[in-house]
């Protein structure tokens, strides 16, 4: 390809092929009719404020922007939501509708895609050619799940490959005729509070409204996990010099394209940045906690399990809180405080809470953890949303992913009072509203995982390497760990033991 034949030694990972170039002739046999140019369409990144999310979606826009200059197609639309809309559910889309409708309404076509989404330019308006923007299309990578789930409430039970929904990561379209459909059916509607829990998903369905509207079209062209990581920014006359000196380009079948690998951000943290925070209690100390120790537990270089009791045989800490049903919110905020003020853990950079059926990889964790500054108020998860439809909610990390903050975000919520009504209450959701009300962030990160392997379709999971799922129920969560987590976590002690057999034969020989 014309791009990777130039600057090959620009490749973020030179280890994987790469089989995306935006540059690349796209394939012609089925082109339509319609003529399609840059003017009638407008590109939407659904982007974050965390300034290591901010500076992908950045790129992502200056991709765009360059393919469009040096291809000569004109300038490009493109916008970062968290930018354009003061609103903090604005990720969850459907509050949007009738603002989009206003600021875009002229334009043919709406391209929505993520914050390490790729894009050729040339190929989509070549796909665009084949539909008619004055019809409502709802174009994307169709996704559907393999049995009922709860993330999805179970919807479809009886075929749930009838259902298809966006992937989000191959980038996805509402021609202008649907925009203007979908604000003018948002207006007339009264909106409750609700749980925003899967955006994709939930956005399908209101779209479909039970049969009466519009599904999604599966584009093949559209993809996913076809490529290892993003290139590096390059320069114009290097792209230019690579697609002029390139000779029988092969049409390319893929117009977008969203890396499969973790963000390589330097050196992971050090194990001893790390604290794991097992949330447990004496119902499950020989059932679940036993599961943790075989897995992801063994490989956690500080790991406390916090429970209602002591308990030798584990051991655990007692977190001074009566276990409680559900909620668990007074034994968060007891090991906030521990993290915070023990003088055992004030090495540590990082806190991560887990529940005791929480898997996990820690070598992902700490790679992953390089991206951001523990000096910052980090607060990192899978992000849910309550209330958004009604327009006064607000953002919280789900719980059974895993949770992790940063010393200064841990900090920052307890100088500014967060606290619970009760033990019983809703941890994640408390955190939430503490963290709407101090002005803190919350990061979403799609590779935490609430519900198991098997609730998610495998189109979503075969494009990323996950850090977390969670849920011991109805599926066998050792296997689901070596399945998904071992390798990299076993690698990751072969490394830490070299590491600290160099280190010690290296003070020998200095003796």
């Amino acid at each position: 390809m014309a791009i990777l034949k130039a600057v090959c030694f620009l490749c973020v990972a030179v280890a994987v092929v790469e089989a995306f170039d935006p540059y690349a002739p796209p394939d012609t046999t089925y082109k339509g009719e319609d003529e399609v140019t840059l003017k009638d369409v407008v590109f939407l990144i659904r982007s974050q404020s965390t300034p290591w999310h901010l500076i992908k979606a950045q790129a992502t826009k200056a991709d765009i922007e360059q393919q469009a200059r040096i291809q000569k197609l004109g300038t490009a639309q493109v916008f970062l939501l968290h930018e354009q809309y003061n609103h903090i559910g604005y990720w969850t889309l459907l509050p949007l509708i009738p603002r989009l409708h206003k600021d875009f309404g002229s334009y043919k076509w709406l391209f929505f895609c993520e914050e390490d989404s790729r894009v050729s330019i040339t190929g989509l308006l070549n796909v665009l050619s084949r539909y008619d923007s004055q019809k409502d299309w709802f174009l994307a990578r169709g996704l559907h799940d393999k049995s009922a789930t709860i993330i999805h409430h179970f919807r479809f039970i009886e075929d749930t490959s009838k259902f298809k929904y966006p992937d989000f990561e191959a980038g996805w379209l509402f021609s202008q005729s649907l925009l203007k459909s979908l604000a003018a059916r948002w207006e007339s509607e009264e909106h409750k509070a609700d749980f925003a829990i899967d955006v994709k998903h939930e956005l399908a369905y209101y779209i479909w409204n039970d049969g009466k509207g519009t599904s999604v079209t599966h584009i093949p062209e559209f993809c996913a996990g076809n490529i290892g990581l993003n290139l590096d920014f390059m320069e114009d006359d290097i792209i230019a010099e690579g697609i002029s000196t390139s000779v029988n380009e092969e049409p390319q079948k893929c117009v977008t394209a969203h890396p499969s690998k973790l963000p390589m951000c330097g050196e992971p943290v050090s194990q001893d940045d790390v604290l794991f925070a097992v949330k447990t209690c004496e119902k499950f100390h020989k059932d679940r906690v036993p599961i943790v120790k075989k897995t992801w537990g063994q490989y956690a270089a500080n790991i406390i399990y916090v429970s209602d009791i002591e308990d030798s045989s584990i051991p655990t800490v007692a977190s001074g809180v009566p276990n409680t049903e559900r909620g668990h919110c007074g034994k968060s905020m007891a090991i906030f405080k521990m993290f915070r003020s023990d003088a055992k853990y004030a090495q540590h950079k990082w806190l991560m809470l887990t529940d005791d059926d929480t898997i996990l990889s820690v070598a992902r964790v700490q790679k992953l953890l390089a991206c951001y500054d523990s000096n910052d108020a980090v607060v990192l998860g899978e992000r849910y949303g309550y209330a958004h439809m009604a327009g006064y909610g607000y953002d919280y990390l789900t719980g059974g992913g895993g949770m992790v903050f940063s010393r200064a975000a841990v900090n920052k919520l307890l100088d500014s009072g967060c606290s619970c009504g009760k033990d019983e209450d809703p941890d994640d959701m408390i955190i939430g509203m503490c963290t709407k009300r101090y002005n803190m962030p919350v990061t979403h990160s799609p590779l935490f995982h609430q519900a198991r392997p098997d609730d998610y379709s495998e189109g979503f999971l075969q494009h990323q390497t996950p850090v977390s799922f969670h849920k011991h129920w109805n599926n066998d969560p050792i296997q689901v760990y070596q399945d998904w987590f071992m390798k990299d976590d076993m690698q990751l002690f072969a490394t830490k033991e070299q590491a600290d057999y160099t280190k010690e034969h290296d003070s020998k020989d200095e003796l």
